[in-house]
């Protein structure tokens, strides 16, 4: 396996793994050049990409963790973990004040273990993305 951190990564490989996680694709979107990162770290196992995070952030308060997926064949191998730990210490190295990050309740175990709170918030989803 493979870290490669703020390479870009194609819009296909990250779509293909959108649908591996059941999210919808929205390749178009991350093939739009106004569709820009913060920090991220794609995860390969050879050319395949397996992992990825991508981060949001005006750079001094506030960053939100946008996307954490692991392709379902390797999850429960650590690269969760890995990813969320490389990317709380490069935003908490860059003094960042607030890290939020959005996800199921189902989920409220793996996020707790990395010092998240639940927290009162709203979300909207506004149209459907391919």
């Amino acid at each position: 396996m493979k870290f490669v951190i703020n390479d870009p990564t194609p819009a296909k490989q990250i779509a293909d793994l959108r649908e591996a996680v059941g999210w919808n694709r929205m390749e178009s979107c991350y093939e739009n050049d106004l569709m820009t990162s913060y920090f991220h770290i794609s995860v390969y196992d050879s050319d395949r990409l397996i992992g990825y995070i991508d981060t949001v952030s005006n750079g001094v308060t506030d960053a939100y963790i946008q996307d954490l997926m692991v392709h379902p064949e390797y999850q429960g191998k650590g690269i969760g973990t890995e990813l969320m730990n490389r990317t709380i210490a490069y935003l908490k190295d860059r003094k960042i004040y607030m890290i939020s990050v959005i996800f199921e309740e189902r989920l409220l175990p793996f996020y707790k273990r990395f010092g998240f709170n639940l927290m009162l918030s709203g979300q909207i989803q506004t149209y459907e993305k391919d």
